[in-house]
């Protein structure tokens, strides 16, 4: 019920969220690592480079995620999406 589907299913947005959820979870924690901080001091919004993450930083980051989610992000995909909430966003996107 309150689903939208007829028959009950969530159409795959009760999953998404939760993907969605575990990526970000996992980029704020692996960023708040390498910066030495706690995960609540990460703005998700803010670009990696205004963040003071470095270009071996970012390499790092590319595997703390894959190791975290088990999903690849490659080195590129951290430029073209600069920020967590963007990176994420991507990331979740089938």
């Amino acid at each position: 019920m309150g689903s939208g589907l007829p028959d009950g299913r969530d159409g795959g947005n009760g999953r998404e969220q939760g993907r969605r959820t575990t990526l970000l979870s996992a980029a704020v924690a692996a960023v708040a690592d390498l910066l030495g901080v706690a995960p609540e001091a990460v703005a998700t919004g803010v670009p990696f480079s205004d963040l003071g993450l470095s270009s071996t930083q970012l390499a790092r980051l590319t595997a703390a995620l894959e190791d975290a989610t088990g999903v690849e992000v490659s080195l590129t995909a951290l430029y073209d999406h600069p920020d967590i909430e963007q990176l994420v966003e991507h990331l979740a996107t089938p």
